[in-house]
């Protein structure tokens, strides 16, 4: 392992060129690089190719070493950098075997798009040729970077991506079922409230029926037993039609949220050429926009549609002398494989075998190997033809054109919202979802029976969609779809509505809305269950002093979770106190596990008896609670428990326990952890903020570690096509991947404050914030 420090001068010097012109090949013609004042870089080429080379080379000069962490953690190459604490990690993703998937991928996408990703990567390699300073992290790690290929490109998107999915739901779901039983894991495993939010139809409300998974858990436990041991993303989105606009045209505006990476992971840039001009966020690594950005007539937005596209199959597996079987319909198969080495800086390689049978590739098994999981994924079970709708979408001239572009979009499932300058606003179910039995929804299921097999598909003309809708506007915050009249399985675990609700209730009081509207939208948050909690804590007698001053404290609270408000935080903390306690006696032996558990399998579980514990309190329903205790003995005891914890934590004068002070970011640098000693210089500021999980400004926090943020906004937009220089943007940190950079943090601040900055389009808008020009040019031949 390299011991090698760094300073701040090893900071400045790694910092890219960014004014100097640059001779390279491969282009046609001159491409410029202009950078405005937050360094967003606006790239021009006079074709497609140049374009992509240029976006390809801005990328690498300020997000080299993203890219790198991001590849390495895709081909399960981490470990070969930064030693033993990196090899936990590669074995989980050699077992996935993303490099067989993105060859074959590569193999069979059309010409258009690999011309595309050939471009882009060329002008990553023509950066690492030219340049004379690499990232700071090249020097820690004592490493190089390898030239980027078209492979790489369509690695990094999936392995952000692979792990959005619900396979880890299936997986714990198992688990309930093997240490509570079919019964009881059935009765806790309810899914989406009736009563709450639809998508679409847009102001539909989910009239039921709840979850009904007693048959299929209980004929699924056989197959299961062996599974004893173990081996949050979100997003809000809403369009308003012209109608209910100041300018007459639509709005769209929206927030992705995830865990804030270091740097983030979303790239602001924009790519001009005489086929496209497109301004938005890309994801380093990957040419396009395939989440979010507007061309001179379409915008676009994401947000997780929560669609079940994984499934895991119990496969019967044989060992023999020359490898290994597995049973399917009563044939035995060869099950494929293959062993590969994985370097280990400062330590000898790690040998790994690789298996798969004809549902994907082994993920887990048990110890004496006659148990395994396939894992399969509509991503890497087939070849995934996504990236050929990213030039149809960035050329698209009207929503409709920008729906048909997503026809051979794979993964993930989003909601996908377009608005365009004609005044047309549409939503879009996009993604490939298998047809299959329900049993795959819930659990693991045989493999070997052949009764569990994909069948195709959902049509995408049958995939949930809704055009100028009556009312006016359509919100999406990762709730349920549609109703039951929708033929098609498509998840069993959806959000609550709670954001779809406040950003709904906040629209409908809207006449003309403007963009600093859709701001204010998003600084939004009132939290709909302290408004069910508070109440009964209000009810409270028979307090000690601190607690009846706290008490006070939550008498006029309007329930915002503002970063300045004691209420807040004493709210917070006792409904944490409450689902200690209360998950924790109906989970049993599995309590503690799912409590400090991170991922989509026991976090959404226990997100979801968390929604239910709060519609047991609005109908006094105390079937959740531990025996013989009634809801006002279970609010008396959790609320004696946060107020100690808070006296503890931040001392005994209620009055100072302001929200933002236990609740904030922790953004933390890929190799802070490795390299502590280097890690105040790589790790941004951290930065107090209000909302919580359940509030359009999002601020989620893990229960092993409250109060500090794990999932948050990692950028909020608001696209006007009536005057595209109006729109709006900001992210939690900044352009620039390195730490030395003025812009590796510069957005934090107006960020935090729920402040935006001009998203500048026109070429006279780009002019009048420019700071640095520079131009690649081609070598004469």
């Amino acid at each position: 392992m390299s011991t090698i420090q760094i300073t701040q001068s090893d900071l400045q010097a790694s910092l890219p060129d960014t004014t100097s012109d640059i001779q390279t090949g491969h282009i046609k013609n001159e491409v410029s690089i202009t950078r405005d004042i937050h360094g967003i870089p606006h790239v021009t080429g006079s074709n497609s190719y140049d374009a992509f080379f240029g976006q390809g080379f801005a990328t690498a000069q300020d997000r080299l070493w993203h890219m790198e962490f991001d590849r390495r953690k895709a081909f399960g190459r981490w470990a070969e950098l930064v030693g033993e604490p990196g090899l936990e990690s590669d074995i989980t993703m050699r077992k996935f075997q993303i490099e067989d998937s993105v060859i074959d991928d590569l193999t069979h996408l059309n010409s258009e798009t690999i011309l595309m990703l050939t471009a882009y990567s060329d002008g990553v390699n023509a950066f690492i040729n030219s340049t004379s300073s690499l990232p700071v992290e090249y020097k820690l790690t004592n490493a190089k970077p390898e030239p980027w290929s078209p492979k790489d490109c369509l690695a990094v998107y999936k392995v952000r991506h692979i792990m959005m999915g619900v396979f880890e739901g299936k997986y714990w779901r198992a688990q309930l079922l093997n240490h509570l039983g079919p019964e009881r894991t059935a009765d806790l495993v309810k899914g989406y409230q009736p009563g709450h939010l639809l998508i679409t139809p847009p102001l539909d409300t989910y009239t039921g029926p709840g979850l009904q998974g007693l048959e299929s858990l209980q004929a699924s436990i056989e197959s299961i037993r062996w599974m004893q041991e173990d081996p949050e993303a979100g997003s809000n989105s809403w369009a308003l039609h012209g109608n209910k606009t100041n300018s007459g045209k639509p709005l769209l505006a929206g927030d992705p949220h995830r865990g804030l990476d270091t740097p983030n992971c979303y790239y602001q840039n924009q790519v001009t050429c005489p086929d496209f001009d497109v301004v938005g966020l890309s994801f380093p690594g990957c040419p396009g926009f395939p989440h979010f950005g507007h061309n001179e007539k379409v915008a676009w937005c994401v947000t997780h549609a929560m669609a079940d596209y994984q499934d895991l199959y119990v496969e019967k597996i044989e060992s023999n002398s020359v490898g290994a079987t597995y049973e399917w319909k009563g044939d035995t198969l060869e099950v494929e494989w293959k062993e590969e080495s994985i370097k280990v800086a400062g330590l000898p390689d790690h040998q790994i075998t690789l298996k798969a049978t004809k549902h994907g590739p082994i993920i887990s098994e048990n110890p004496s190997g006659t148990r395994g999981i396939a894992f399969k994924y509509t991503s890497t079970t087939d070849t995934n033809h996504g990236f050929e709708a990213l030039l149809p979408q960035m050329t698209a001239d009207s929503v409709s054109g920008a729906e048909q572009a997503m026809e051979k979009w794979v993964d993930p499932c989003n909601n996908y919202m377009l608005v365009d300058i004609h005044g047309d606003i549409q939503y879009l179910n996009r993604g490939q979802i298998p047809i299959r039995g329900i049993e795959n929804a819930w659990l693991p299921v045989p493999g070997w029976t052949g009764k569990h097999e994909w069948q195709g598909n959902i049509p995408f003309e049958k995939m949930p969609r809704s055009t100028n809708p009556k009312n006016g506007f359509i919100v999406t915050a990762n709730n349920k779809i549609i109703g039951e009249q929708f033929p098609y399985y498509m998840a069993l675990d959806y959000a609550p509505e709670f954001r779809a609700r406040r950003i709904l209730e906040r629209i409908e009081a809207l006449e003309k809305a403007t963009v600093e509207d859709m701001i204010s939208i998003h600084s939004e948050r009132t939290s709909i269950p302290a408004s069910v909690y508070v109440p009964h804590i209000l009810n409270l007698d028979n307090l000690d002093p601190l607690e009846a001053k706290a008490q006070d404290l939550l008498k006029n609270w309007t329930y915002q979770m503002d970063p300045d408000s004691p209420a807040a935080t004493i709210y917070s903390a006792f409904r944490w106190k409450l689902h200690v306690r209360v998950i924790g006696s109906l989970l049993g032996s599995l309590a503690d596990q799912a409590l400090v558990s991170g991922g989509r399998g026991a976090p959404t579980h226990v997100n979801h008896l968390a929604i239910r514990l709060m519609e047991g309190l609005k109908n006094q329903d105390a079937s959740l609670l531990p025996d013989e205790e009634t809801w006002p003995i279970a609010i008396s005891k959790a609320f004696s428990e946060a107020i100690k914890y808070l006296e503890e934590t931040v001392g005994d004068e209620a009055e100072n326990w302001e929200w933002g002070k236990l609740h904030f970011t922790n953004p933390t640098h890929t190799l802070a952890e490795i390299y502590g000693s280097c890690k105040d210089l790589l790790n941004p500021p951290s930065v107090s903020m209000g909302g919580d999980g359940d509030t359009p400004q999002a601020g989620s926090f893990a229960m092993s570690n409250p109060f500090v943020m794990t999932g948050m906004s990692v950028a909020r937009y608001v696209f006007d096509p009536s005057d595209w220089d109006n729109s709006r943007w900001i992210v939690p940190l900044g352009s620039s991947g390195h730490p030395g950079s003025p812009h590796y943090a510069d957005q934090t601040e107006k960020w935090s404050k729920i402040e935006v900055i001009k998203m500048a389009y026109s070429s006279q808008a780009v002019q009048e914030i420019t700071v640095t020009q520079q131009h690649l040019i081609p070598v004469m031949k």
